[in-house]
């Protein structure tokens, strides 16, 4: 049973009285990289291969990104708080609890991206991060499923970069426009990884949404520089 197969893995192990280490087995130097993790995912078929996230056009430690949101294992502070991490549970946004589902889809910053994608292409926002990732783009043409993924991509890096932003260099959170304009950063750059006439695409769709945002705030009579601290 799994009490032998326990036994039969430490067995031949030998304790010392030096300190213990981490170590990565999957590189030779022992050394942790996206590359050796992600070729050991696809030959050892510990993920599905057929999910949508290892299929769009995104840079590999996006897919990686993208994997763990869906997860729920991106390390949010109550993930941290679950490794003995000591620090603050509370979102650096607003008051409440930092969690996966809280930070990139609860949260008023994540509503408003959200409700910007809303407007700008009539598209309902997801209720979750496996929502998103699996049957909520089966609502879309066949053909714009992996790029709208790769705009959703963009803009759930959008956030946690601008919350890792807060987290770790104390940096003042961005206002909702500078959220939406990383995002659309992001889009652009990795279209490049696309055929032409998809490139153009997400060009044009990334104008038309900085375009919406910039109306609301214009007709609305927000401040641009607006910050997210209520």
């Amino acid at each position: 049973g799994l009490w032998h197969e326990l036994v039969s893995k430490v067995m031949n192990i030998v304790l010392t009285d030096a300190n213990d280490s981490f170590k990565w087995t999957l590189n030779q130097n022992s050394v942790f990289t996206v590359k050796s993790m992600y070729r050991d995912l696809m030959l050892t078929n510990s993920i599905p291969c057929n999910s949508r996230v290892w299929k769009i056009k995104v840079p590999l430690k996006i897919k990686i990104f993208l994997w763990y949101l869906q997860k729920g294992v991106i390390l949010t502070k109550d993930n941290l708080l679950k490794r003995r991490w000591k620090g603050e549970s509370k979102c650096c946004f607003c008051p409440k609890d930092e969690t996966v589902q809280h930070l990139f889809f609860e949260c008023h910053v994540a509503k408003f991206v959200w409700s910007a994608i809303f407007f700008a292409f009539g598209v309902k926002a997801p209720t979750n991060a496996i929502n998103m990732l699996c049957s909520w783009p089966s609502g879309f043409p066949m053909k714009l499923r992996k790029q709208f993924l790769v705009g959703v991509a963009a803009m759930c890096w959008a956030i946690w970069l601008s919350r890792n932003d807060v987290v770790f260099n104390r940096k003042h959170p961005n206002s909702y426009l500078q959220v939406i304009f990383r995002g659309t950063h992001w889009a652009r750059s990795w279209s490049q990884l696309s055929k032409e006439e998809e490139k153009v695409h997400m060009m044009n769709k990334c104008r038309e949404i900085e375009g919406l945002v910039m109306e609301l705030f214009a007709k609305r009579g927000w401040n641009f520089r607006q910050r997210l601290t209520h």
